[in-house]
């Protein structure tokens, strides 16, 4: 290995291999993740970004109650083309109960065609879910499901829990949650359809969808 030169030394050049930290990996992670979107963004994908809040009852197996909570929720997540009658993906959601803590899931989205469009629809999450607050007494990794109406213009109302426990000897959790959220995706790239009548989409996530036109409740269950 050859030794410094007063060259090196004279313009402050390293030899040493540089050491990375958390934050410079995360960050490059991360610009990693942006750009493959990037490169992927021709492909018909389906696409969810909200935001919303609600109330919800988480019971304490400690004590035998049920401890209430408003709560505020966002979900982030994508999903095969939104042309098509039913799509499947993948949605982070973390969900913050005020007096409480916060819940971090990552779940299975099944979903009308309807919903993926902006327009009349349907869709279920399912997946496992880590619980922040407590001491086990709410339960760790339980799973959390969620059913989701999808409406024009963003608006959806969702409602769900949590059962069971996946990992760990905690308590078995049980709670309930409703959200009202608004999907920004939903309102804006995604969306065609009737709405477009009044605010009009031209270039729709996916391209254009036969079915959107059709009938004012096109999409619900297909």
């Amino acid at each position: 290995m050859l030794a410094p030169t007063p060259i090196h030394a004279h313009i402050g050049v390293s030899l040493r291999p540089r050491r990375w930290g958390p934050r410079t990996c995360s960050a490059i992670a991360l610009g990693a993740v942006c750009m493959m979107h990037a490169n992927g963004a021709s492909a018909d994908v389906s696409s969810w970004l909200s935001a919303g809040g609600g109330y919800g009852l988480k019971r304490n197996e400690s004590t035998g109650s049920y401890a209430d909570a408003a709560s505020a929720s966002f979900t982030l997540g994508v999903g095969s083309d939104p042309t098509k009658s039913f799509v499947v993906g993948g949605v982070l959601r973390s969900t913050t109960y005020f007096s409480l803590g916060t819940d971090l899931g990552l779940s299975a989205r099944f979903a009308t065609g309807g919903f993926a469009r902006g327009q009349w629809g349907l869709a279920l999450d399912a997946g496992p879910m880590w619980r922040s607050f407590g001491r086990g007494e709410y339960g760790r990794w339980p799973i959390s499901a969620m059913a989701i109406g999808g409406a024009p213009w963003g608006l959806q109302l969702a409602v769900g829990g949590e059962l069971f426990r996946v990992a760990g000897d905690d308590a078995q959790a049980r709670g309930v949650v409703a959200l009202l959220e608004i999907d920004f995706l939903r309102l804006t790239v995604t969306r065609q359809g009737a709405t477009d009548r009044y605010w009009e989409n031209p270039s729709p996530a996916g391209g254009r969808s036969p079915s959107a036109r059709s009938r004012p409740l096109a999409g619900l269950l297909w």
